[in-house]
């Protein structure tokens, strides 16, 4: 996901779901920084609407609108067997 889209907050590293036009914190965990891009662990789930522009804006519970989507390009992860 684009690296805009994680905020620092006194929580933590956190992203924004929107859902019903309004934006819910979520705490993140994330992984690998590259291009711009970075990894989220866990806190999302696959298909859930984030806040990227203006994102270091938002605060919880904000009413937001949607100008635009952009789905999300995700690879499956593979785990090394032992």
């Amino acid at each position: 996901m684009p690296e805009l889209s994680v905020v620092l907050r006194p929580a933590g590293q956190v992203v924004y779901v929107i859902k019903d036009d309004v934006a819910q914190q979520r705490i993140v965990k994330t992984g690998i920084y590259q291009d711009g891009r970075i990894q989220i662990l866990e806190g999302l789930q696959a298909g859930e609407t984030i806040a990227v522009d203006g994102a270091a804006f938002l605060t919880d519970q904000a009413q937001v609108q949607i100008k635009s989507e952009i789905k999300a390009q995700t690879k499956p992860e593979h785990k090394a067997q032992p």
